[in-house]
């Protein structure tokens, strides 16, 4: 068990360990962007101001890109009042990847920041060359293409399960004297010693917050993996597609100003108090998609989806949190639970001290196999 630990740590800690550290970096990324770009985020408003038409809000975002918008990011309506963010975003088909790189996907991203009441637009960032955006893709794929660094990324996540269980194994005490002796660190001895502590003891301490970080990000690595979770929860793959709608006798070419309002309208009058909305606008079948985030009270990451017609903003779809299969609101509520987010800010806390943590174990593990590697060498000398 020792030698399966040590080796596959070994072979894994590299990965693992620049993995753990964009991870951490990126569990508050919305709150280190906003740090950072105060003025794209804030807005102020008057006591009893209302927003501006989101058709107005696009149209203003849409003066400062070439490229049409297809997305819409829209706050919560409680908490701190923030900009209204529209992006227009294109991405290179699966099958029409190019280069080494993991950039060479997105054709164009932009992200633009407006004041829902003024309407001014606050700012404009390419999301390719955005700290955070590189730093997720690190994390997701080395920044390598996503067929190659996702399967080293999922490979290496998979081997430091195996190492999590086989540490848990090796650290496992044989009685409750020596368990409370392995449950503390000795912050006064031999720099080797504590090296040996800080690998055992915060390994031990993190391991359950690892195991479950390190299971739920497999699902972006590897389908198998996702379809094994989803046949567990519900004995199949649920059907998630959402079909466009069927085209009307007075077919419209565009997408009207009209209908977006309309169907914003729709979307308020359904949830007047949310945690947040994403609007996915398919200018290609004439669809919208918009998912509007809840607080559940079943611990899980609520939210509900509904589907308009474009040409005329009627509503003709919708999935909702209560209708959800258990798979269905496990996959919903995945980067939740990956990030922490699912408990909290309290949650998003553990969520980096345990990432930080499993990047500091491929780190003490090599310091103790080096020091033991050179200890024998020196004394065979």
């Amino acid at each position: 068990m020792l030698f399966l630990h040590r080796w596959i740590g070994l072979l894994s800690g590299l990965v693992v360990f620049i993995v753990s550290i964009t991870g951490a970096i990126y569990v508050f990324e919305k709150e280190l962007f906003a740090l950072f770009h105060p003025s794209y985020v804030t807005v102020a408003a008057q006591k009893g101001e209302k927003t501006l038409p989101l058709s107005i809000l696009k149209a203003n975002a849409q003066h400062v890109t070439d490229h049409p918008i297809n997305i819409i990011r829209i706050p919560a309506t409680t908490g701190q009042q923030e900009a209204y963010i529209f992006e227009a975003l294109k991405r290179r088909p699966k099958n029409d990847i190019v280069g080494a790189f993991v950039n060479k996907e997105i054709i164009y991203w932009d992200r633009i920041f407006v004041d829902p009441y003024s309407g001014r637009v606050l700012g404009k960032i390419d999301v390719e060359t955005n700290f955070f955006w590189i730093v997720r893709q690190i994390h997701q794929f080395l920044y390598l293409r996503r067929d190659v660094g996702s399967t080293i990324v999922g490979s290496s996540v998979l081997l430091f399960i195996i190492t999590l269980l086989s540490g848990l194994f090796l650290w496992w005490p044989k009685n409750r004297k020596v368990a409370v002796k392995r449950l503390k660190i000795n912050f006064s001895t031999k720099w080797k010693r504590l090296n040996y502590d800080l690998h055992q003891v915060l390994g031990f301490y993190a391991f359950l917050v690892a195991l479950v970080i390190a299971a739920t990000g497999l699902v972006w690595s590897f389908k198998w993996w996702e379809t094994s979770i989803y046949w567990l929860m519900d004995g199949k793959r649920p059907n998630m597609q959402i079909e466009a709608p069927k085209a009307p006798n007075n077919t419209m070419s565009e997408a009207s100003a009209a209908s977006l309002d309309l169907i914003w309208s729709d979307v308020v009058k359904k949830h007047t108090v949310h945690q947040g909305v994403f609007i996915n606008l398919l200018h290609e079948v004439s669809q919208a998609n918009a998912t509007i985030y809840n607080k559940g009270n079943t611990g899980w990451s609520a939210s509900d989806t509904h589907a308009y017609d474009l040409r005329n903003g009627k509503h003709y779809f919708k999935r909702l949190q209560s209708d959800k299969t258990l798979g269905m609101k496990w996959r919903n509520s995945n980067y939740d639970i990956h990030v922490g987010k699912i408990a909290g800010r309290t949650g998003m806390w553990i969520a980096f001290v345990a990432s930080l943590i499993c990047a500091s174990l491929p780190v003490t593990g090599f310091c103790i196999w080096y020091g033991r590697k050179f200890k024998k060498k020196k004394m065979r000398s």
